[in-house]
C-alpha cells in the first residue's frame, strides 16, 4: 500500500507518535516509578537488616578444628599439628575456650575421641602435670589389658595371694609399649611406690601375687582413682630421707595400711599358696592367649585394609590400560579384516582381540 505523504498524513503520524510517547511517559511516572521506588526501598531495608546482622555477628575469626580425613583420634592420643586445620568462624560465636593458637595444645592429649571437623576447645584437651622429679620409667606387669595401646590411661595395681587388691599408680598415660613392659612418666614418690610393689610381688609371686594394669574407658571424663598402697618400713625410711621427695609421706597412715598388707601376707600356708599360684598362672596364660589372638586379628585386618587400598589404587590405571588395549585391538582387527577379506570368527572374543593384535 502506498501512503500519500501530505501535511494531513504527517500531522496524523506525528500525533500518533506524540500520543505513544506521552502514554509511555505517563505510564512510567504513574505506575513504574512508584513500583521501582518501592522495590528500591525494600532492597535498601533488606541491605540495612543484613548489615546490622553482620555487625551483630562480627568479623570472621580463625579457629582450629580437627582436619578432614583425620581418624583414630582416641582419648589420650597426643595432639599433633598435622591433625589440625584452620577455619573461620564469626566472632560472636567464638567462646573463650575455643583454640585460637595451636601452640597452646600441641603436645597435650585429646580428652575424648573426636571426629573430623570438630572445633577444638580447651575442654577437649588434657595434660599430665609435670614437676621437676618426673622421669620416664619402664614398668613391667604380669598381666596387661587386651588391646592396650599408646595413649591409654591405666591404673598399675598389685593383688596379693588372697585377693587384696591395691592401686599403686593411678591414672598413668601409656607412653610406649614393648611386650609386657610399658613406659610411664613417674615422679619421685611414684618411683618409690613402684619399687616397693615390685619387692612385694617378687616375695609373693610364687604364692599367687600378681601385678597388672586396668584401663580407663574415658580417661578424660572419668575421675582418676586414688592411690591405695603402703610401702614397707625400709622404703618409708628412704622416702623420708629423699631430698627430692616433697611433701613427705605420712608415716602413721602408711604404717596403718601396711599392717593390713603384712597381716594378709603372712597368714597363708603352703597348700593354699600353691593353689593360688596355679590359678593365677592359668588366668595369666588365658589372658596372654587372648592377647595373641587379638594382635593376630588386628594384623590380619590391617593387611586386608592395605591390600584393599592397593587394589583401589590399581583399578584406575588398569581400567585405562584395558580401554586403550581394546581400542588398539579393535583398530588392528578391523584393519586385518579389511585387508584379508572375510575371516573365520572365533568363539572367544578375547582370542579375536589377541589375534588382531598379533596380526
Amino acid at each position: 500500500m502506498r501512503i500519500e505523504w501530505n501535511l494531513k498524513t504527517i500531522l496524523i503520524w506525528a500525533g500518533v507518535a506524540v500520543l505513544f510517547i506521552g502514554t509511555n511517559i505517563g505510564q512510567y511516572y504513574m505506575i513504574w516509578k512508584p513500583k521501582m521506588e518501592e522495590m528500591k526501598l525494600t532492597y535498601e531495608t533488606r541491605i540495612s537488616v543484613l548489615e546490622a546482622e553482620l555487625d551483630r555477628i562480627g568479623p570472621l575469626v580463625n579457629i582450629w578444628t580437627v582436619g578432614d580425613g583425620v581418624t583414630d583420634l582416641y582419648a589420650g592420643r597426643e595432639i599433633q599439628m598435622q591433625d589440625l586445620v584452620q577455619r573461620e568462624l564469626p566472632e560472636s560465636f567464638v567462646t573463650q575456650s575455643l583454640v585460637l593458637n595451636p601452640e597452646t595444645i600441641i603436645g597435650k592429649y585429646y580428652r575424648i575421641g573426636l571426629l573430623p571437623g570438630t572445633p577444638l576447645s580447651m575442654d577437649l584437651v588434657m595434660e599430665d602435670p609435670v614437676d621437676d622429679t618426673v622421669r620416664e620409667f619402664d614398668v613391667v606387669a604380669s598381666v596387661m589389658p587386651i588391646g592396650l595401646k599408646v595413649g591409654d590411661y591405666i591404673d598399675f595395681r598389685l593383688i596379693y595371694p588372697r585377693g587384696e587388691d591395691y592401686i599403686v599408680l593411678p591414672h598413668k598415660r601409656v607412653e610406649a609399649i614393648n611386650d609386657n613392659t610399658i613406659k610411664l612418666k613417674l615422679n619421685e614418690t611414684e618411683i618409690h611406690y613402684y619399687q616397693a610393689a615390685l619387692i612385694d610381688y617378687f616375695l609373693q609371686s610364687k604364692m599367687g601375687a600378681s601385678i597388672y594394669l586396668s584401663k580407663y574407658l574415658e580417661p578424660g571424663m572419668q575421675q582418676p582413682a586414688e592411690a591405695y598402697y603402703a610401702v614397707p618400713e625400709n622404703i618409708l625410711a628412704i622416702m623420708a630421707a629423699d631430698p627430692n621427695l616433697m611433701p613427705k609421706v605420712n608415716a602413721a597412715i602408711n604404717n596403718t595400711a601396711r599392717d593390713l598388707i603384712d597381716a594378709g601376707r603372712f597368714d597363708i600356708d603352703v597348700l593354699e599358696a600353691s593353689l593360688i599360684a596355679a590359678g593365677r598362672s592359668e588366668v595369666t596364660g588365658k589372658i596372654d592367649t587372648g592377647k595373641t589372638k587379638y594382635e593376630n586379628a588386628e594384623k590380619e585386618r590391617q593387611e586386608m585394609i592395605d591390600r584393599l587400598g592397593e587394589v583401589q589404587a590399581q583399578e584406575p590405571s588398569a581400567t585405562d590400560g584395558t580401554s586403550s588395549a581394546n581400542n588398539s585391538s579393535g583398530t588392528s582387527s578391523s584393519s586385518s579384516s579389511s585387508g584379508t577379506g572375510t575371516s573365520t570368527p572365533s568363539g572367544n572374543p578375547l582370542l579375536e582381540i589377541e589375534k588382531g593384535v598379533v596380526e
